[in-house]
């Protein structure tokens, strides 16, 4: 079973991973800062972060529906959004 399934998933590459690993920094990141004072500019990496990792998930997938990309982009397009009008942020 295992053999299989491990057929049927695409090889990640040097490079998605790389991409994988920045993209879970950079939301660790902004979680970090967004914790400690800087919540505007921890909320726009979560949401950088987020795409980012969005898109790279999609694009090594075997099968490609473009509702998979299109829900986790908006949604981070809308916090970006919302982390540029929070008044008040530090």
């Amino acid at each position: 079973m295992l053999a299989r399934l491990s057929k049927k998933l695409p090889p990640l590459k040097g490079a998605t991973i790389f991409w994988q690993i920045i993209s879970v920094a950079l939301v660790v990141i902004g979680v970090t800062l967004g914790i400690f004072s800087a919540v505007r500019t921890g909320s726009i990496l979560v949401a950088a972060g987020g795409a980012l990792y969005a898109y790279v998930s999609y694009t090594t997938s075997l099968t490609k529906r473009t509702i998979e990309l299109l829900i986790p982009i908006g949604v981070t397009l809308l916090l970006f959004v919302v982390s540029l009008t929070l008044p008040h942020a530090k």
